[in-house]
């Protein structure tokens, strides 16, 4: 499973080419993956990038779902057949399509934020706002996690 972590700040060139930071990289490469699904955010003004593997997670959801059902139908039509997957070349650099590009109206400068099991493409400006605003939100309303414990040992029968 991928984890990415942090924001990093990279260039968009007239022709749609990023480059994935290294830290991003060097995660899909212990996934052993090189191809990522992209689709624009349906919650933020961003194009999100999932691997393979985490991306089936989600088609496997949706397909668990009642054959002709509303609800799978909107969801099929709404996050698989807007998705695009690519390929990183061998310098980690992949051509994000114009539409996307266009859609969440991404500048020269571009940000990547780690979301765990995916990353988001922002523009540098807007996500810096996002992420700020996030912050506050996060203090504002003291949010905190439940604790999970790392492993469970089993119980003995009495």
């Amino acid at each position: 499973m991928t984890q990415f972590v942090g924001t990093h700040f990279g260039k968009l060139d007239r022709k749609g080419r990023i480059s994935v930071p290294a830290p991003f990289r060097a995660e899909l490469e212990s996934a052993d993956t090189s191809h990522l699904v992209f689709r624009i955010s349906h919650q933020h003004p961003c194009i999100e990038a999932r691997s393979r593997a985490v991306f089936q997670k989600m088609l496997d959801s949706i397909l668990a779902l009642e054959h002709f059902s509303e609800e799978r139908e909107t969801l099929e039509a709404g996050l698989i057949a807007d998705s695009t997957m690519l390929r990183l070349d061998g310098e980690g650099r992949l051509v994000l399509p114009e539409s996307m590009v266009e859609d969440v109206k991404l500048s020269e400068n571009v940000a990547f934020l780690g979301k765990g099991d995916r990353f988001e493409i922002w523009d540098a400006d807007t996500a810096r706002t996002h992420v700020a605003e996030a912050k506050a939100r996060v203090r504002e309303k003291r949010l905190t996690l439940a604790a999970t414990p790392l492993h469970t040992t089993p119980r003995a029968m009495p």
